[in-house]
C-alpha cells in the first residue's frame, strides 16, 4: 500500500494509458460501431417529400411543418477522441510523476502505454495515407494507359 501512495501520478498514468490502449485496439478490431450513413436515395426521397409537403401547405395558406433533425451520436468519433485524450492524460501524469521523482518503472509504464496508444493512432493514419496514395497512383496509371499490370 505504501508503493501506491508514493507513486500516485505514475500509476494513474499507467491506468489511463492502459485503458486508452484497450479502447483503441477494441475499436480497431471491432469497429466501426456507429450506424452506416443513409443512402443517397433515402436522402433524396426525404427532401422531395419535404418539398412536396411545403408546396401543398403553401397552396392551402398554411405554414409548412418544419421537421427537426436529430443529430446522431457518432460512437466511433467518441471512442477515438476518448482514447487519444486518455493517452495524453497518461503522458501528462508521467511527466508530473517524473517531476515528483516517483519510481522509474511506473513512469516508463505510463509513457509506454500513453505513447503506444498515440503511436498506434499515428500508424493507422499513416497506413491509410500510404494506401490512398497508392490507390491514386494506380488510378492515374490506368487512366493514362501506363498500367503496371
Amino acid at each position: 500500500m505504501d508503493i501506491i501512495s508514493q507513486n500516485k501520478c505514475s500509476l494513474s498514468g499507467m491506468l489511463f494509458g492502459a485503458i486508452a490502449l484497450i479502447i483503441s485496439i477494441f475499436h480497431f478490431s471491432f469497429g466501426p460501431l456507429s450506424a452506416p450513413p443513409p443512402t443517397l436515395e433515402s436522402v433524396v426521397a426525404k427532401q422531395v417529400s419535404a418539398v412536396k409537403k411545403g408546396i401543398i401547405a403553401g397552396l392551402r395558406d398554411e405554414s409548412p411543418a418544419v421537421a427537426e433533425e436529430k443529430s446522431a451520436v457518432d460512437i466511433d468519433m467518441i471512442l477515438d477522441n476518448s482514447g487519444i485524450a486518455l493517452a495524453v492524460i497518461a503522458l501528462v501524469c508521467a511527466f508530473i510523476a517524473g517531476m515528483r521523482k516517483e519510481n522509474g518503472w511506473s513512469i516508463r509504464g505510463a509513457l509506454i502505454f500513453g505513447g503506444g496508444t498515440l503511436a498506434f493512432h499515428a500508424l493507422l493514419f499513416g497506413i491509410g495515407v500510404v494506401c490512398g496514395i497508392v490507390l491514386l497512383i494506380l488510378i492515374f496509371s490506368f487512366l493514362t494507359g501506363n498500367s503496371p499490370v
